[in-house]
């Protein structure tokens, strides 16, 4: 099995089942994490430049947290901002 390496150009190495089901698994457990979530949030919004970034400040495993999160304020909070709508559309998009 190939190692997991985000850098790479061939897929076997950048798309790795295990790195999927331990994002999984961490989002699943950070889901309700508010302190977490509430400082990715602010990670990304401090350092969100939609034209320059494209949502390169927070990581695969910080960007699934946010889609796991099912506090309604939380959500809010990120619906109400740019970060949200670029990540979302961004993974979405990656997913499809």
């Amino acid at each position: 099995m190939a190692i997991y390496n985000p850098a790479s150009r061939c897929a076997d190495e950048f798309i790795n089942h295990d790195e999927i089901l331990e994002t999984l698994e961490y989002a699943d457990a950070n889901k309700d994490n508010l302190e977490l979530i509430h400082s990715i949030l602010e990670k990304a919004r401090k350092n969100m430049n939609v034209a320059k970034d494209h949502c390169t400040v927070i990581s695969h495993r910080e960007a699934s947290v946010l889609l796991a999160c099912e506090d309604p304020r939380s959500m809010k909070r990120s619906r109400n901002s740019p970060v949200k709508s670029s990540w979302h559309i961004t993974v979405t998009a990656s997913c499809c």
